[in-house]
């Protein structure tokens, strides 16, 4: 989070909030229940790879800051293609059979990052008293007493929870009625995701064909 992006966070108020959320999207983005097909990113066993980096910028605050941090990521890596790789076998000096691979420098020659689309996306419910929230304002998270984030697949699998907040915890008896109540969010998420990024897809590809301004324009997405 920018120092900027809140009053909160300036100076070393960042700090905490960056450690959680890092935290918070390592549990949901770092392993099987991303979705995410992560052998396809093996290029020769044991030597080569792709690594993926996220790195999000918050400049503003308006609340509900890991959701939509979510569907940022969740947009970005539905977005992202990996260049073709072929690999070799070739012969050293000594007789050995090592492999090599090269990338193909085809910016047209390219393959969709497999699993993205079974991403997860995530639901957090702020207690107020003795209501809970979805979607807080930055208002409603000024009073907030605990928060939970769940996050559930396209499949309507919960892939993680983690708590936040320091003055009370959740109710375990509340815990299925917040779960099953996320999975009938996440749904309705979902399908709004599909529909603004098909139309953000759509934007791009209208103006592809369009001369360059050598500007850069956001789609609102």
């Amino acid at each position: 989070c920018s120092p900027s992006a809140a009053q909160e966070f300036e100076g070393r108020g960042a700090e905490e909030i960056n450690v959680e959320l890092t935290q918070l999207l390592d549990r949901i983005l770092n392993g099987p229940q991303s979705g995410l097909d992560l052998k396809k990113l093996c290029i020769i066993p044991k030597q080569a790879y792709w690594v993926l980096h996220i790195d999000a910028l918050v400049l503003d605050v308006k609340g509900s800051i890991v959701d939509t941090l979510v569907w940022a990521i969740r947009a970005a890596l539905m977005s992202t293609s990996l260049p073709r790789v072929v690999v070799e076998t070739i012969s050293d000096e000594m007789g050995n059979m090592q492999a090599e691979f090269d990338v193909v420098d085809d910016p047209e020659d390219l393959t969709p990052l497999e699993g993205a689309k079974n991403l997860p996306i995530s639901v957090t419910f702020s207690q107020i008293g003795k209501r809970y929230v979805v979607d807080a304002s930055e208002q409603e998270e000024a009073v907030t007493q605990a928060k939970l984030t769940v996050a559930v697949s396209p499949a309507m699998e919960i892939c993680a929870i983690q708590k936040g907040g320091m003055f009370r915890g959740f109710p375990p008896s509340l815990l299925a009625e917040i779960l099953e109540t996320a999975q009938r969010i996440a749904r309705e998420e979902l399908t709004r995701f599909d529909v603004h990024y098909a139309q953000a897809k759509l934007h791009l590809s209208s103006q592809a064909d369009e001369p360059s301004t050598g500007s850069t324009f956001l789609v609102q997405f």
